[in-house]
């Protein structure tokens, strides 16, 4: 495969895990030399041999400042901080520092047969369920559609064909750090609210990182933004403003009213189908839907296939999932409740008292305070686990009743004891799972387990 005439002659990546693979395969596809970085030891990686054989330079264990020799660029995976050494040393020697959505973003732009179609979603919450309703109604659409990015396929991966295409990308704030020329047609971010403050020193700093996605747009393009979020809201693009809303009527936008989702992005303000109809119950997922549906809207998707979407995307693994009923209780994995905000609006439309809650996790500065309106009305007890459970238990015990259970072993037998016909055995953490898991889905697949486990060993019983 010839090389783009953009690239350099050698490229450092930083991360060696799903994107930073799949650029270096392509990469080395185009004839550019790489050399690969990753913090963990070589023991690590069983294919780190394979990889060498291809012919990159791999360095583990930090790695030293000898990883950036000879390099033009240095390219970051996407969770990894502008902040760190080695971005430091880069820029010190006046390396290129870019990000792994940046470099794929231009290849496919330029080896593309024909022009691409881009869609960007971000957002602190429901950005993941919005990609995939998009995609979904897009695919009813008859649209060749590619669902890339932070959902879980890296754009590299669509390297390998040069085929046009509408690719429908989740974005985080971490990877819209290191954008230069990313340009989406339509832009959505769905809200912004405290999260990741770990990383950021404060709000205004992650809803800046957000706000980048609208900064390569121009008049011809869209931006899709929650009128309900007091931060997006107040967000400028030089993009057509397409707000959506379920609380009141937003011109030219997407809005509930009378029990029907309507849109006028297309200035004809049309019914398009009553909210009983979706797919996906909750006001979290109204939300989701209202975004999809004018970013579909804007690219101009046909009414039947919207419809269709709407009203028959399955929604995504470990976002309010049910995963086990028996006897009157219902086990949801919301696992993807990695924030304060999330939990709180998964709590949503629940009956009082009927929520057995399991908090916790690693803390990313969340304000566990802000759950008490949400807890008090519906939760009946809080198990907590992890590193955060005594933070948990100091902002939730005056108002509901709480039980350190350290694990998700001990959390799911609790609930398990506790739960009564009519309630709800509900995993959303509030937290991330680096402290016990590797990600969030292997801490809801965890969950899911334990709970098919109990339901069979009380039928069992």
């Amino acid at each position: 495969m010839t090389k783009s005439g953009f690239l350099p002659r050698r490229v450092a990546i930083l991360g060696f895990a799903r994107s930073g693979r799949s650029l270096a395969r392509a990469l080395l596809a185009r004839g550019v030399d790489v050399s690969i970085g990753d913090a963990k030891p070589e023991s690590a990686f069983p294919d780190a041999a394979e990889w060498k054989r291809s012919g990159a330079r791999l360095f583990f264990d930090g790695p030293r400042s000898d990883f950036l020799e000879d390099a033009q660029w240095l390219v970051l995976s996407p969770g990894v901080p502008r902040t760190g050494t080695i971005v430091q040393d880069a820029e010190a020697r006046g390396l290129s520092v870019k990000g792994e959505l940046e470099v794929a973003w231009r290849l496919l732009e330029e080896e593309a047969s024909g022009p691409n179609e881009w869609i960007a979603v971000t957002g602190t919450n429901g950005k993941s369920t919005t990609t995939a309703w998009i995609a979904e109604i897009l695919r009813r659409a008859g649209r060749p559609v590619a669902l890339a990015g932070n959902i879980g396929t890296p754009l590299s991966d669509f390297l390998n064909s040069a085929a046009p295409r509408t690719f429908v990308c989740e974005v985080s704030s971490f990877q819209l750090e290191s954008i230069e020329r990313f340009h989406a047609h339509v832009g959505v971010i769905t809200n912004v609210t405290p999260d990741h403050l770990d990383r950021y020193e404060a709000l205004s700093d992650y809803a800046a990182a957000k706000e980048r996605l609208f900064l390569n747009e121009t008049a011809e393009d869209f931006a899709v933004v929650n009128a309900d979020d007091p931060i997006t809201a107040r967000m400028a693009s030089r993009a057509r403003r397409v707000a959506f809303s379920r609380r009141a009527p937003a011109t030219g936008g997407v809005w509930v009213e009378g029990g029907w989702i309507r849109s006028d992005v297309r200035g004809d303000s049309r019914a398009v189908l009553p909210v009983a109809s979706l797919a996906l119950p909750g006001a979290h997922n109204m939300e989701n839907a209202l975004a999809a549906l004018a970013a579909a809207d804007c690219v101009c998707a046909p009414g039947g296939a919207i419809q269709e979407g709407l009203t028959h995307f399955r929604g995504l693994p470990h976002r309010t999932e049910l995963v086990a009923e028996a006897d009157g209780v219902r086990w949801i994995d919301d696992s993807k409740g990695t924030n304060v905000d999330a939990t709180s609006k998964s709590l949503e439309g629940y009956g009082a008292g009927s929520v057995i809650l399991i908090l916790g996790g690693r803390d990313k500065h969340g304000d566990f305070a802000a759950l008490v309106p949400a807890v008090r009305r519906v939760a009946r007890l809080v198990l907590t686990i992890g590193e955060a459970a005594s933070l948990v238990e100091r902002a939730l015990g005056d108002v509901v009743a709480t039980a350190r259970t350290e694990t998700m072993e001990r959390a799911v037998a609790r609930a398990r004891k506790a739960a009564r016909p009519g309630d709800t055995v509900l995993l959303s953490p509030a937290c991330a799972s680096f402290d016990q898991y590797r990600n969030f889905e292997e801490r809801g697949e965890h969950f899911a387990a334990l709970a098919r486990a109990a339901v069979e060993a009380a039928h069992g019983a």
